[in-house]
């Protein structure tokens, strides 16, 4: 028992290295934003649990306005979860000294959606159905202006791809009907002529004039 309890701790030691305390510098939208350590570089976080809307949505520059009131240019301890894809830390941010859950706060505030895809913190599901029932916030939107952000950000990613495929389609159903090619004005050439063997040939050529000319075709014959 006790080897095993010495082979857990550098791993929990580490865990806890990642974590860090620092000062919020720019605030992107309603869940991200960049942390200054007292050493290093700005990190670029992300609050766990919730998705804020996208800065083109309804209210997206609302919640991050919101997010800004609260933690902009203030210190903040960032306890790290992981981190996305995207290269951020995914994380739970604590501002100082009053130790607010800076996620639970926006969720409380009906600032932003929780992402119960993935929930860690179910007590996150208790505070959003409260502000869906008082309408703070987005909550107070009209329902077609509350698209949750993932959707929205996968119907934005689906734009390009069906353009493509309508202009596919497009370019498909043209090919079984050819633009026709104008005729040159000036002569007119019965069938069976060949080009440039029209006068050798001495086939019937006519000359346009202000008169319709299926009458001058007539008039050859």
């Amino acid at each position: 028992m006790v080897l095993a309890a010495a082979c857990l701790l550098p791993a929990a030691t580490s865990a806890d290295e990642l974590d860090f305390s620092g000062t919020v510098g720019r605030i992107f939208d309603g869940d991200s934003f960049l942390v200054r350590p007292a050493k290093g570089r700005d990190v670029d976080v992300r609050l766990q649990d919730i998705d804020a809307p996208e800065k083109s949505q309804p209210y997206g520059n609302t919640a991050r306005a919101a997010l800004v009131k609260l933690i902009a240019d203030r210190q903040v301890f960032v306890d790290v979860i992981e981190t996305d894809r995207y290269g951020r830390k995914v994380v739970r941010v604590y501002r100082e000294p009053d130790r607010l859950d800076v996620a639970k706060a926006m969720v409380r505030d009906g600032h932003v959606w929780v992402y119960r895809r993935t929930i860690h913190d179910r007590s996150f599901i208790e505070l959003e159905d409260a502000a869906r029932a008082s309408r703070r916030g987005l909550w107070a939107l009209p329902p077609d202006d509350r698209l949750p952000p993932w959707q929205y950000r996968y119907l934005q990613r689906q734009k390009p791809k069906r353009a493509a495929r309508v202009a596919l389609e497009g370019a498909q159903a043209g090919g079984f009907h050819q633009a026709i090619a104008p005729v040159t004005a000036g002569v007119v050439i019965l069938p069976g002529a060949e080009r440039g063997r029209e006068i050798r040939s001495r086939w019937p050529v006519v000359i346009p004039q202000p008169v319709e000319i299926a009458d001058q075709l007539d008039a050859q014959r």
